[in-house]
């Protein structure tokens, strides 16, 4: 909620999210995802037939993705200091062994994924260290912020919404966010 509240131009935001998510749900992210996920669990003899897989992909999109994770990378890939990152990465691997311990072995394949993504995230902040704007990260925390929220409704089965579908719109918000400034 705090990092929706930061917004600066929700409109923006709001269509980074309705396109984002068509272009997600055209591309069948949520459920290519889901395959490739199950195919790597059993590839790694991490789990079998009775992993709950909304429930892991759910982990994954949190781990991976996840608004502040995203926001903080890139904050650390422009500044050139991946102090936090190190940490995070650090963590995580500390949550996902306990994950482990109470939801099976299959979540102990997150922090691969969430490694090379994070890299990626990082390297993008590196090269667009120029253009990125408060206005941009303020749009980019508040998207972030609301796919959290997203997740939090799924993980509580209060409405299973398709996390991975909305995974574009953490892309397309920043380019929204500046057409919507200017």
């Amino acid at each position: 909620i705090n990092s929706i509240i930061k917004v600066s131009g929700m409109t923006a935001v709001v269509l980074a999210l309705l396109v984002g998510f068509t272009i997600g749900h055209l591309l069948h992210l949520e459920l290519w995802t889901a395959k490739f996920f199950l195919k790597l669990v059993k590839a790694l003899h991490l789990g079998g037939d009775d992993i709950d897989m909304d429930f892991y992909v759910t982990a994954v999109a949190l781990f991976c993705c996840s608004g502040f994770g995203w926001y903080s990378t890139l904050t650390e890939g422009i500044t050139g200091d991946p102090s936090l990152l190190m940490s995070k990465a650090v963590l995580d691997g500390f949550t996902a062994m306990i994950f482990a311990s109470t939801l099976g072995r299959s979540v102990c394949a997150i922090p691969l994924p969430q490694c090379v993504i994070l890299l990626l995230v990082f390297g993008a902040g590196r090269l667009l260290a120029g253009v990125l704007t408060p206005t941009m990260f303020a749009d980019l925390s508040a998207c972030g912020g609301i796919l959290t929220m997203a997740a939090g409704f799924r993980v509580a089965k209060i409405k299973s919404l398709p996390l991975v579908d909305l995974m574009p719109a953490l892309i397309l918000v920043m380019p929204f966010s500046v057409l919507w400034s200017t």
